[in-house]
């Protein structure tokens, strides 16, 4: 699940549960639009996630690429989800904190 919220001149974009690859499947559309749409920077909030799969990466991806890398950022991450970002090499490319 995601939730959107408009904060000091950036898209956040709050995530919850599980982000595997079927419930990606259900609001990626979406989250792609409101970026696009939104034309700010954009923040991930991953507070309240316990789990992602290679799907979400892909749309981190496709996010980062839509407002230029040093314009979108992923917080809140656990320590699980950040080695999973580490692993896969792409905690720099995106900005994971």
């Amino acid at each position: 699940m995601v939730k959107f919220t408009e904060e000091k001149e950036k898209l956040i974009c709050s995530f919850s549960g599980r982000l595997d690859s079927t419930n990606c499947i259900k609001w990626e559309e979406n989250l792609l639009e409101k970026i696009a749409e939104a034309g700010t920077p954009v923040v991930f909030n991953l507070e309240k996630v316990n789990y992602i799969a290679s799907g979400f990466l892909r749309i981190c991806l496709q996010a980062s690429k839509k407002v230029k890398p040093e314009n979108f950022l992923i917080v809140g991450a656990c320590s699980y989800t950040k080695k999973v970002f580490k692993i896969s090499q792409l905690d720099k490319q995106l900005n994971v904190k």
